[in-house]
């Protein structure tokens, strides 16, 4: 929740900011940063799913891996990375 909540700050600062400019590129950054928000915004619950579910599809309890378990790991880092650009 905090990386969401995180994005979702850093995204509305840097939306608000670039709008403000009144540039057509800070227009457009401004729509990039309001996309980005939206999309984490919706990716937020499924992660959480995947997250509670994940752990039913290992291989046995030694061996905690599986594709769930990868594109939630995968998300986050790439939600990690945005936030550190952001």
């Amino acid at each position: 929740r905090p990386l969401f909540q995180s994005l979702q700050t850093l995204a509305d600062d840097n939306a608000s900011f670039f709008q403000a400019t009144g540039t057509e590129i800070g227009r457009r950054f401004a729509a990039a940063f309001a996309a980005l928000r939206e999309h984490g915004r919706r990716l937020e619950p499924a992660l959480r799913h995947f997250a509670r579910l994940y752990h039913r599809f290992d291989l046995d309890e030694a061996t905690p891996g599986n594709g769930y378990r990868s594109l939630v790991q995968t998300a986050r880092c790439c939600l990690a990375h945005a936030v550190h650009k952001s």
